[in-house]
């Protein structure tokens, strides 16, 4: 049961890690000229806008954020209270 937080956790800070370099990174590089020209015109002006941009940036920052928050209160690594059972309870009272 452990091992299998264990692995869920570093799965998810992964993931997490990931994703935001990706959001923050590829809107501003040249790969994602590339991508847009799969688009209708339309939609790749509106997805080129810096400000467009820039969302997807902050979106990558967030992903981060939670990383760091997870590092310094790690609530995945703690049980919840409503998760243990009785006799968890008892033993450390």
């Amino acid at each position: 049961m452990k091992l299998t937080r264990f692995l869920l956790i570093v799965l998810y800070m992964g993931y997490l890690v990931n994703a935001g370099l990706l959001f923050i990174l590829l809107p501003w590089s040249k790969a994602w000229g590339l991508i847009l020209t799969d688009f209708p015109p339309v939609a790749s002006a509106m997805l080129d806008t810096p400000w467009f941009r820039g969302l997807l940036s902050a979106f990558g920052v967030l992903h981060l954020m939670l990383v760091l928050w997870e590092l310094v209160h790690p609530t995945l690594l703690t049980q919840s209270a409503e998760s243990q059972t009785e006799s968890q309870n008892k033993n450390r009272s």
